[in-house]
């Protein structure tokens, strides 16, 4: 059985077209008593004919419901931000940061990034990039981010998992 629930809820969300939410599994076929499982992750479900003919339902990982950010009401994922960051490059050079003073969902406005500028780039640019950046985030996330901008290679880099979180709260003891 496959359900969609609101992350912050828990409430389910009606599975059709379009629809987001957290995707539960509960298995209902084997040894196993049926218990619901969450891999914490944010979906969004289409249920309409596939263009390619393929038949059933198809979903596009949109985040994880542990990565959620809510800002002035609006939900962001890191991975949102990512997909606007990288659209910039070789302007920046893809790493950027959040930076959270407050634990999360909520965040106080503005949004704070850290952004690693491109090798090319002069200081001089970066006040039209930020704001090019901040219009593109703005129109397709509904957010207005403050840009604080880093020299190339400054951020540390991961070869697992990116880190787009920079938690300040717990450096200052909260």
């Amino acid at each position: 059985l496959i359900e969609l629930v609101d992350p912050e809820t828990q409430e389910n969300v009606p599975f059709e077209d379009g629809a987001i939410g957290q995707l539960v599994m509960t298995p209902l076929v084997g040894s196993m008593p049926p218990v619901r499982m969450s891999p914490g992750d944010v979906v969004q479900v289409f249920t309409e004919p596939c263009a390619c003919g393929a038949p059933g339902w198809r979903m596009k990982v949109i985040g994880r419901s542990d990565d959620m950010l809510k800002v002035k009401g609006v939900v962001v994922y890191p991975s949102a931000i990512d997909g606007v960051i990288t659209g910039f490059v070789p302007r920046v050079t893809g790493e950027f940061r959040i930076v959270l003073d407050e634990p999360p969902p909520r965040v106080t406005p503005p949004l704070k990034l850290k952004v690693e500028y491109g090798e090319a780039v002069k200081k001089e640019e970066l006040a039209k990039l930020a704001e090019e950046i901040k219009a593109a985030m703005h129109s397709s996330l509904k957010i207005r981010p403050s840009i604080e901008w880093l020299p190339p290679m400054t951020l540390e880099r991961s070869t697992y998992k990116t880190r787009f979180i920079e938690k300040t709260y717990k450096k200052n003891g909260q």
